[in-house]
């Protein structure tokens, strides 16, 4: 009998172990992989009526922006007001138009809620990348525009609040799309040298 009550304990022991590692490993996951929200993994994209999507480039807007709008100082106004920008789009260095399937691609990296808080915030912002969602008119209905290095974006008001993804991979795909112009911190120097003698 105490044979049986033995092995019936060492059985016990070796089952409990079994499932020790498998529930670390759940917990494990969960914490890696945890959204921003719980209970927000995808959502619906707000603006439904866009014809085209473009993506746009330029050196770092606070340096050369210097157009005041109804007051606001360039790193906090609006940035498109009846259907245009409201800065030298003169300063854009490079436009692309996305075909369908890159459309795709990016609005599902928009409707992903995939970065933890401490990747989204940070003090500074330089901002060199914009999408615009243009209407069949192909006036600006919405924009989200972002620094990478910052980790900072500014949004129209429909678009307030949705950016819930990781700049970083934004930027990848801006790369894939075709969007050369990225300054790292180290060419910074390089950059600010372009604008100066461009007058800014």
């Amino acid at each position: 009998m105490k044979k049986i009550i033995f092995l019936i304990i060492i059985l016990l022991f070796i089952s409990c172990e079994d499932k020790k590692p498998e529930n670390k490993k759940k917990s494990k996951e969960t914490e890696v992989f945890e959204s921003v929200s719980k209970a927000i993994r995808k959502r619906d994209f707000p603006l439904k009526n866009y014809s085209t999507i473009e993506l746009v480039s330029y050196y770092n807007r606070i340096y050369w922006d210097t157009i005041k709008y109804k007051g606001e100082q360039p790193y906090s106004k609006v940035l498109v007001d009846n259907y245009k920008l409201t800065f030298d789009s003169t300063m854009i260095q490079e436009r692309v138009i996305l075909n369908k399937i890159q459309e795709k691609e990016l609005l599902n990296l928009m409707i992903c809620d995939t970065c933890v808080p401490e990747e989204t915030s940070s003090a500074c912002y330089n901002p060199r990348h914009m999408i615009l969602f243009r209407d069949s008119k192909n006036r600006i209905i919405g924009y989200n525009e972002f620094c990478i290095n910052c980790n900072g974006d500014r949004n129209s008001h429909n678009l307030e609040g949705f950016q819930k993804y990781c700049l970083y991979e934004m930027g990848d795909l801006f790369r894939k799309f075709g969007i050369k112009l990225f300054v790292e911190y180290d060419d910074e120097q390089k950059e600010y040298e372009i604008l100066r003698k461009k007058g800014y």
